[in-house]
């Protein structure tokens, strides 16, 4: 037999031979959903809010979920929720979740917009009017 004919019988032979290891996959700070949150609608100018946040994921490769809350611009915030995710080829299917309460104290009078990412790419917004408080 040719050499040639030969070349795709080895390779077949070398690959079965082959121990696949699972794939490998980390990404740092990934966006992960927001389950829930509570945003009032109105506030005080000078009295503390709090806003409520959580999150699950569902398997066990995901930890260290980070709650990020950020002024964008004036009267303008960013709510989202980041985690690291690790693993070897298999996630047991084990529930990962954590929450929060963000206290904010409005300054002035207006309306503040929260973006809430629920994903990477998708989010809702709420607004939260903020009035001088009543004498």
């Amino acid at each position: 037999m040719k050499p040639i004919k030969l070349l795709p019988l080895l390779i077949i032979f070398v690959v079965s031979a082959c121990q696949i290891d699972p794939s490998y996959t980390r990404y740092y700070n990934a966006v992960i959903p927001l389950d829930n949150r509570i945003v009032p609608e109105n506030a005080t100018v000078n009295v503390p809010l709090n806003i409520y946040a959580s999150t699950s994921v569902y398997n066990n490769c995901w930890s260290n979920i980070n709650f990020v809350f950020k002024e964008d611009r004036d009267y303008e915030y960013s709510l989202y929720a980041i985690a690291d995710f690790e693993s070897y080829g298999t996630c047991s299917e084990l529930t990962t979740s954590a929450d929060t309460v963000i206290t904010m104290t409005p300054e002035t009078t207006g309306n503040y917009v929260i973006t809430v990412w629920t994903n990477g790419s998708t989010y809702e917004r709420d607004t939260i009017k903020v009035e001088e408080p009543i004498l």
